[in-house]
């Protein structure tokens, strides 16, 4: 008789006490595959996410600040050293060894001009790139195309009367594609152009309210906002986006120091460092909860493979009794438990990629997806018949040296 056979048969007598075990060591591992799935998922998400919070590094002209102070009374401060920023400082960053991983180099040119008898704000930018950058972005209307017109902000466009709104949701019309069509109040454009420097322009859309400085601005194309404000090939601030997963932030700021040692360079991380100390601390959690869920496992295996051997002292000791080696009652015992703890890492596995799939959306903004892993799978099985091996090696060596005569006096 063969070895597996017995193996085989001892589980279909066993059946109910096989598929407890089996849902132990299911539990066990589905908890560790749905804690490392969503830590592994909001990682992921991470690094698609990273575009949304626009620029991670920040461009802006050098210059040296003094403030005053005389008699105990404070002085506005004076700058000096100015340096300035150029259009050729944008192409520069193009040519750090790091470039192929700059997702978007927005160079921009910022101003004051008379717009209908009021100051405000004009932004001249690179309409096509800006778009790439600020993806939150909702448009009533559509992107300027032409040098002549304009993208009012939200207030910019209340104060000059260029809107009128009424309440309901918007049902996408006249929104760039991508972008969500449900907004709170529903933005109509009232007049289709708009005095800038005693120049007219042509309103092509109104930028939604996004509770930034966007608001207030006007934005036009980067050439005419120059020629406006007479600062031919001059910039204000360049704003770059490298935020890819992994990507070495802090190299990419210092080559571009290197490239452009008149500039200020700064990498702005406070929002993504705070979303990856939180999925550290879940990944930290996760490992945590794991091992414990693990250790329960690996006890529940112990002390029914314990209890196991006490109620087959009889069967083992018949077996000892016609021939059979204790390396044959520890092979028969160990079949068992991998097939057992086999099956358990497997249910564990699709047990826990579901939950995690369930929970994701409670976790994720951006509809991160669990990704199937077939190396998923062979750990949790291999980690499952490991706990098995493990938690019923003292049971199995234990049941091997029953001795058969004392063993067979149960009978």
């Amino acid at each position: 008789m063969r070895i597996s056979t017995i193996a085989f048969a001892n589980l279909k007598r066993r059946k109910g006490k096989a598929m407890f075990l089996a849902a132990g060591i299911g539990i066990g591992i589905g908890t560790v595959v749905a804690l490392l799935s969503l830590s592994g998922s909001l990682r992921e998400e991470i690094g698609s996410q990273l575009d949304r919070f626009g620029a991670n590094i920040v461009i802006t002209p050098h210059s040296d600040n003094l403030s005053l102070d005389y008699g105990g009374i404070q002085v506005a401060g004076v700058s000096f050293d100015q340096q300035r920023l150029t259009i050729d400082d944008a192409a520069a960053v193009y040519r750090i060894p790091y470039r192929k991983r700059l997702s978007v180099v927005a160079p921009k040119l910022l101003g004051t001009i008379e717009v209908e008898g009021r100051r405000s704000l004009l932004a001249g930018v690179d309409f096509q790139k800006e778009m790439r950058l600020k993806r939150w972005w909702q448009i009533n209307g559509r992107v300027p195309e032409k040098s002549d017109e304009v993208l009012l902000g939200y207030d910019v466009a209340k104060a000059v009367s260029a809107v009128h709104s009424s309440p309901g949701r918007g049902d996408g019309g006249g929104q760039t594609p991508g972008h969500h069509s449900a907004i709170e109040e529903r933005i109509h454009i009232a007049k289709e152009r708009l005095a800038i420097a005693g120049r007219e322009h042509r309103i092509a859309g109104v930028l939604g309210q996004t509770g930034g400085p966007e608001d207030r601005m006007i934005f036009a194309s980067l050439e005419h906002v120059q020629t406006l404000l007479a600062k031919p090939g001059e910039l204000s601030v360049i704003e770059v986006s490298a935020l890819c997963k992994d990507c070495p932030v802090e190299d990419i700021v210092v080559q571009i120091r290197k490239a452009l040692p008149h500039v200020n360079v700064a990498a702005v991380q406070q929002s993504v460092r705070a979303r990856t100390e939180a999925v550290d601390r879940l990944t930290r959690f996760s490992a945590v909860v794991s091992v414990v869920v693990l250790v329960i496992g690996a006890l529940l295996v112990f002390t029914t493979m314990m209890s196991s051997v006490v109620e087959r002292t009889k069967e083992i000791g018949v077996l000892r009794a016609i021939g059979f080696r204790r390396t044959h009652i520890i092979k028969s015992l160990m079949i068992e438990v991998v097939v057992i703890s086999a099956a358990g890492g497997m249910g564990g596995w699709i047990a826990g990629l579901s939950a995690s799939r369930l929970a994701l959306p409670y976790f994720t903004e951006n509809g991160a997806q669990i990704e199937w892993r077939a190396s998923l799978a062979v750990l949790a099985i291999a980690a499952a018949m490991l706990i098995g091996i493990v938690s019923s090696a003292y049971p199995a060596i234990r049941a091997s040296r029953l001795d058969p005569s004392e063993a067979v006096r149960y009978a």
